[in-house]
């Protein structure tokens, strides 16, 4: 590999790898320098280097002019490192500096010398890699590229695949596993439902971000984790970006669980539309709006929107509930350091909304979402996928008078009335006052005749709910039937 590849694929690898940024360049690129914010470090790079003499006038310079490079850059490094890269043999001559801050010199003259520099193995071998057939003017043109998107998706983001990948394997493990992706499927793997996380299901809120309705929803879902993950993770790093990607992601799982009571929730949207409500406080706390920016971003927003409208099942609130958590997390860790007074307010507002999420969620009248997937497969003929659900309902301990209400109905029609009212029976042991119930079997006692026990049945039902028009009806239809007979 010649000097010159060898330079800006270091470069290249620096900024991809190494998360360093190009902060300056010399008009004939022979000098460029990175520099990594949060480390506080600056790599400069140099070639066309021939003598010792130039190495000590670098370091000089630097050691007599600190103020000019903290203009430079920003702040005050804590480490500037040196790379020289040159076919002739320069001596280091031992010119490391500890203080006042720490000078680091590496002349380079093949790959080999990376060797030294470079404790990442891994690194190391994909920069030594000898069938590379890219040029250095390709290496090149990604170092000194002026587009801040390009910028950005150009980095290697570890986070961003990881979460990728994740949502890959599940989906296939769905495929694999489950065959189809139904309601009741989605509900045992995970599926976010009120009804089970007001019965401390909390599980669910992590483990519906990972779940998804069907090809469509994982291919948008994760093309836009991509692009949106690949922005946060270059800007502010990866663990910052995992806690906005699942604080966005629960907290617009609760926003979704405040409105949506008797729908099935899955998907990483919610968490995705953290990440875009992250960039908008990003761009307005720096207020950087550059067009080459916003222009692609607000394009693949409106395709995001677009594409959800025509695509069943999309959660509107966790979108909103998401876009809002991203937006106020960012915020409260930004002016953690920066402003004490608005990273309070933040704070509060983002508790308190957090706060009246879960008093919505835990006093609204919740809809067993069991009775309504047995309904479901009812009228889709699937008695014995129907009376699965039933199962599963009695053995988690969530079944009400309606469960036994419509498993007495699924054993009518699969079995015989008389085992139907058996199961009836038995749904009234646990449930005594049951309108649903006492009126099913005062029909079922009527057409065996026995209008007496009928009698008794409808009196309890009407007693409980007075109300009710079919209860009352049926309450004077077997009224008058009895008035008759004694007559």
């Amino acid at each position: 590999m010649n000097i010159n590849k060898l330079y800006w694929k270091t470069l290249y690898y620096w900024i991809r790898y190494l998360n360093y940024d190009l902060i300056h360049q010399e008009k004939d690129d022979n000098e460029i320098w990175l520099a990594h914010k949060r480390k506080k470090s600056i790599a400069i790079f140099r070639k066309e280097v021939s003598s010792t003499q130039e190495i000590r006038f670098d370091k000089s310079n630097f050691l007599e002019r600190p103020k000019d490079v903290e203009q430079r850059v920003g702040y005050k490094p804590h480490a500037i490192d040196f790379y020289y890269f040159s076919d002739k043999n320069i001596s280091e001559d031992n010119m490391n500096e500890a203080q006042p801050e720490k000078l680091q010199f590496h002349i380079l003259n093949n790959v080999t010398d990376l060797k030294q520099i470079i404790s990442n193995l891994v690194l190391f071998k994909m920069l030594s890699n000898d069938e590379d057939k890219k040029t250095y003017s390709y290496y090149k043109r990604k170092v000194l590229t002026n587009n801040p998107l390009d910028k950005h998706m150009q980095r290697f983001s570890p986070a961003t695949y990881v979460l990728i990948l994740i949502n890959i394997v599940v989906w296939l493990c769905m495929i694999l596993y489950l065959n189809r992706f139904s309601d009741v499927k989605l509900l045992e793997v995970g599926g976010l439902v009120h009804f089970n996380v007001v019965h401390s299901e909390w599980y669910r809120l992590i483990s519906s971000m990972f779940l998804h309705f069907n090809f469509e929803h994982i291919l948008m879902n994760m093309l836009s984790l991509f692009i949106f993950g690949k922005i946060i993770e270059s800007i502010l790093g990866s663990w910052r970006m995992l806690t906005i990607y699942f604080v966005a992601g629960l907290y617009g799982n609760f926003v979704s669980l405040s409105f949506n009571t008797s729908t099935i929730s899955v998907g990483s949207s919610g968490a995705i539309f953290g990440l875009i409500g992250s960039i908008f406080a990003i761009m307005y706390l720096s207020k950087t709006f550059d067009k080459k920016v916003i222009g692609p971003l607000l394009i693949a927003l409106a395709i995001l929107i677009g594409l959800s409208l025509f695509m069943s099942n999309i959660n509107i609130m966790a979108h909103l509930g998401g876009f809002i958590g991203g937006l106020l997390i960012t915020f409260i860790g930004y002016y953690f350091t920066v402003n004490c007074n608005l990273f309070w307010i933040f704070l509060i507002i983002f508790v308190l909304i957090f706060v009246a999420l879960q008093v919505r969620i835990f006093t609204i009248n919740e809809d067993n979402i069991y009775d309504k997937l047995i309904k479901d497969e009812m009228l889709n003929g699937n008695y014995k996928e129907a009376k699965d659900v039933v199962n599963q309902t009695l053995n988690k301990n969530y079944a009400d008078d309606e469960t036994y209400y419509l498993s007495g109905l699924i054993t009518a029609t699969q079995s015989s009335q008389s085992e139907a009212i058996a199961e009836w029976e038995r749904g009234l042991k646990s449930f005594p006052n049951s309108g649903i119930l006492n009126y099913e079997l005062a029909i079922a006692n009527r057409s065996l005749s026995d209008n007496k026990k009928a009698m008794k049945y409808i009196n309890k039902a009407v007693k409980n709910n007075p109300r009710n028009a079919n209860y009352k009806s049926l309450e004077k239809e077997l009224s008058e039937s009895s008035d008759s007979k004694d007559k």
